[in-house]
C-alpha cells in the first residue's frame, strides 16, 4: 500500500474517525477527518449547512475537500458517510487510495450515534428505520471498496489493529483445494481470497451452459451480488439475482416455492445452474431448490459465512425447516463446486465469526486432537479474521468433513458423528424460535451438554467438558443458558436421530474420538442439560 492513501468510509457510527486516528498513529501517517475539515473551512456545522444550503451544496464542498486531500502526501482519511456514494468521489478514491468500508448492523450504528443526535440525515421520529434505509441504499456503493470490515462488537483499537495487519505487505494467500471424492459426484472445495471473481470461469469449466440464478439474501446480496454477477457475465452467462429475506425465517417450504416461480420467470433449464451466495440458510434453501427444481439442476455453493464455509456448504445435505423442527424436509444433492472466499469473512459481525468457529471446534472434538490444540493456540488471530489462519482452519475442517462424507454420503452410519452437539443445538434453536441463538452458539451449548452426558455415562474424563468449555469461552461463545429443560426435551423428540422414540447422541470418548450411541438414562440426560441450558420447570 506504499504511496497510497488509506481511506475509511462507511455509515455514521461505524467508527471511521476513532479507527482512523488509531490507525494513522500506528502507521506514523497524518490523519484527516474530511467532515471536520469541511466544517472548519465553511465556518459552520454540517447540520447548519444542510439546513441553510441543502445537501447538494454540502456534497459539492465535500467533493472539493476530498479532491484536495488526495493531492496531498499519503495519509489516513476518514470520509463522511455519504462521500463514497457519490460516483465522482468513488472513482477518485478507488483509483488513488486503498479504500476500507467499515460496516456495522443498524442497531449498533443507532446505539453509537445516540450520543451525537445532531445528524441531519437522521431527522425524524424513527432514526433506526432511517439508518436501515440509508444502509440499504448505500451498501451497493460501499461494496466497491477494496476491503470490507464489520466493526460490530469490536473496539476501535481492535479494528485498527486488524487493519494494520491487513494493509501490511505480505505474500498472497496460498490457495487450498479439498477434494470430495464421490465418484461421478466428486467436486472440489476451493479455498482462497478473491475467488468470487473466478466464479464464471470455474462454472464454465464444469460444463453448465444455460442461464444461471444467484440466490442470496438481503444482507449479502448488496455486498457481493454485483461482483458475482460480473464474474458470470464476463463468461457470457445470463445471470438473475434472486433475494430472500435474511435469517432462518427464509428456510421454509413457502420460500422454496417462491424460488421455483422465480426460476421459471428466469427461464432456467437443466443446462443452467444455481449459485448459493450467502450463509447456511441460503445454502440449504438454494441447494434444496436446486435438488428439486426440474428434478435436479447444478448447484454451486459460494458460502460467505464461516459456518457455511466449514460445514453446511459441503456434503450435499440441503433442506428446509418445519415449525416442529429443523431440517425435517430435505435431500442429499452434492454441489458441483464450493468456492470459499475467506476475504468475505471480514464483513461478518464478530458474533457470526465466533459462531462459525464453534463448528471448527466440533471437528477437533470428533476427529482431530491436533486441530483442537491448534485452535487453543490461535484464538486471537482467528477472532482478528487473519486470512491465513482462517484459511487453515477452513481447510482442516473441510478435509475432515470430506473424509466423513466420502465414507458415508447418505448418513447411514459414520456421518452421524458430524452431528456432535446438534441434537441439543437444534432443540435449543427450535425451542427459542430460531431467533435467540445463532446456529453455532446453539451447537456450542449442545457440545457441552453432550460432553457432560459423556462423563455421566462413564465415557470420558470430567476434564474434557472443562477443556471444551474453556476453548468455547475464549472464543466468546456462550457456555451457559437459562432455558426450560422440558422445552428442550420436547424439541429433541423431533430430531432426525430419534429411532423408536429413543434419542441417539454423538458422545465423546476423548478429544478427537466420539461414538454414536442411544441414551436410555433419562436422568443422566436431564442432569447434563441442567448443567448447561437451565433447570427443570418442576
Amino acid at each position: 500500500m506504499s504511496g497510497r492513501h488509506i481511506v475509511l468510509t462507511g455509515m455514521m457510527g461505524s467508527g471511521k474517525t476513532a479507527v482512523g486516528e488509531r490507525l494513522a498513529r500506528s502507521l506514523d501517517l497524518p490523519f484527516h477527518d474530511a467532515d471536520s475539515l469541511l466544517e472548519a473551512e465553511a465556518g459552520r456545522r454540517i447540520t447548519d449547512l444542510f439546513a441553510s444550503e441543502g445537501e447538494a451544496y454540502f456534497r459539492a464542498l465535500e467533493r472539493q475537500i476530498i479532491t484536495r486531500l488526495l493531492a496531498e502526501a499519503p495519509g489516513v482519511i476518514a470520509t463522511g458517510g455519504g462521500a463514497f456514494v457519490d460516483p465522482e468521489n468513488r472513482a477518485r478514491l478507488t483509483a488513488s487510495s486503498t479504500v476500507v468500508c467499515l460496516l456495522a448492523d443498524p442497531e449498533t450504528l443507532c446505539d453509537r450515534v445516540r450520543a451525537t443526535p445532531d445528524r441531519p440525515l437522521l431527522q425524524g421520529p424513527d432514526p433506526l428505520e432511517r439508518l436501515r434505509m440509508l444502509l440499504h441504499v448505500r451498501l451497493p456503493a460501499y461494496a466497491e471498496a477494496h476491503h470490507l470490515l464489520d466493526t460490530s462488537d469490536r473496539t476501535p483499537d481492535e479494528v485498527a489493529e486488524i487493519l494494520r495487519r491487513l494493509l501490511a505487505p505480505r505474500e498472497p494467500l496460498a490457495r487450498r483445494t479439498v477434494r470430495v471424492a464421490l465418484g461421478e459426484r466428486s467436486y472440489d472445495v476451493l479455498i482462497g481470497s478473491g475467488l468470487m471473481e473466478e466464479a464464471g470461469a470455474r462454472l464454465r469449466a464444469l460444463g453448465p451452459m444455460g442461464r444461471v440464478a444467484i440466490v442470496t439474501d438481503g444482507n449479502i446480496g448488496p455486498l457481493y451480488g454485483a461482483r458475482l454477477e460480473a464474474a458470470l457475465r464476463a463468461e457470457g452467462y445470463e445471470a438473475t439475482r434472486i433475494t430472500v429475506p435474511a435469517g432462518e425465517v427464509s428456510k421454509n417450504l413457502e420460500e422454496a416455492a417462491r424460488l421455483y416461480e422465480a426460476f421459471l420467470e428466469a427461464r432456467l433449464d437443466r443446462d443452467g445452474a444455481i449459485l448459493a451466495l450467502g450463509g447456511g440458510v441460503v445454502g440449504d434453501l438454494a441447494g434444496y431448490a436446486a435438488a428439486t427444481f426440474l428434478r435436479g439442476i447444478a448447484c454451486v455453493q459460494v458460502p460467505t459465512t464461516l459456518l457455511a464455509q466449514v460445514d453446511s456448504s459441503i456434503g450435499g445435505k440441503v433442506g428446509v425447516n418445519l415449525p416442529r423442527g429443523k431440517n425435517l424436509v430435505g435431500a442429499f444433492q452434492q454441489p458441483r463446486l464450493v468456492l470459499v472466499d475467506v476475504a468475505c469473512l471480514r464483513s461478518l459481525p464478530l458474533r457470526q465469526v465466533r459462531a462459525g468457529l464453534a463448528e471448527v471446534v466440533k471437528y477437533g472434538v470428533i476427529a482431530d486432537a491436533e486441530l483442537f490444540a491448534w485452535l487453543e493456540g490461535h484464538v486471537e488471530p482467528l477472532l482478528a479474521v487473519d486470512e491465513e489462519v482462517l484459511a487453515e482452519a477452513v481447510a482442516a475442517s473441510c478435509r475432515i468433513k470430506a473424509r466423513v462424507v466420502e465414507a458415508d454420503e447418505k448418513e447411514r452410519g459414520e456421518r452421524a458423528v458430524l452431528n456432535f452437539g446438534h441434537t441439543v443445538g437444534h432443540a435449543i434453536e427450535a425451542a427459542t424460535g430460531y431467533g435467540r441463538y445463532l446456529h453455532g452458539e446453539a451447537v456450542g451449548l449442545g457440545m457441552l451438554v453432550a460432553a457432560h452426558l459423556s462423563v455421566r455415562l462413564g465415557l470420558c474424563s470430567p476434564a474434557l467438558p472443562e477443556r471444551l468449555g474453556r476453548l468455547l469461552g475464549h472464543l466468546g461463545l456462550p457456555t451457559r443458558a437459562s432455558l426450560c429443560i422440558e422445552d428442550i426435551d420436547s424439541s429433541m423428540s423431533y430430531d432426525k436421530k430419534v429411532k423408536h422414540d429413543i434419542n441417539y447422541f454423538v458422545l465423546t470418548k476423548d478429544i478427537g474420538a466420539v461414538t454414536v450411541t442411544r441414551v436410555l438414562d433419562r436422568n443422566a440426560l436431564r442432569e447434563a442439560l441442567a448443567l448447561v441450558v437451565g433447570q427443570s420447570a418442576e
